[in-house]
């Protein structure tokens, strides 16, 4: 007589299935001429890139000036719908150096991605207890050269 026995293993419940997060993601602000409307998603001056080796830089143009790193470290998707970022520079918000902060984050459409995040105290140290909202949309290249374009 033969006896076996078995022994089933469940999923890995850790392993979080990656978003698409990667790539170039310009800051946006909805604009409405109607109140209780949101309005139209418009662009901004100020843009996160999320790279492959898990780099993350914040930079900002200032017209007629040029560009300027704000903010920069790495990050890493913790969750189905968050990742950390490490943040090793920031000028806007450099109470948050050397921490990690979560970023929950909400894909619309693939193409536009709502982050939220909580920031304890401002620069000084008082305490402030408050959620950021970010609506990002992500930078594509066109099929062709725009012909208005001016570099």
């Amino acid at each position: 007589m033969l006896i076996g026995t078995s022994r089933v293993m469940g999923q890995n419940k850790s392993a979080v299935a990656p978003a698409d997060l990667k790539g170039i993601w310009q800051m946006c602000f909805y604009v409405s001429g109607v109140p209780n409307t949101p309005g139209e998603l418009k662009p901004s001056n100020s843009f996160k890139i999320l790279s492959d080796d898990g780099k993350f830089t914040n930079m900002t143009v200032i017209p007629n000036h040029g560009a300027i790193i704000i903010g920069a470290g790495t990050y890493k998707q913790t969750a189905e719908n968050a990742y950390t970022e490490h943040v090793e520079k920031n000028l806007h918000l450099p109470q948050l150096v050397g921490s990690d902060n979560i970023l929950e984050f909400e894909m619309k459409g693939g193409d536009v991605m709502v982050l939220k995040f909580f920031v304890k105290t401002d620069k000084d140290g008082n305490d402030i207890n408050s959620w950021y909202y970010e609506t990002w949309k992500r930078v594509k290249m066109p099929a062709a050269y725009p012909k208005d374009l001016v570099r």
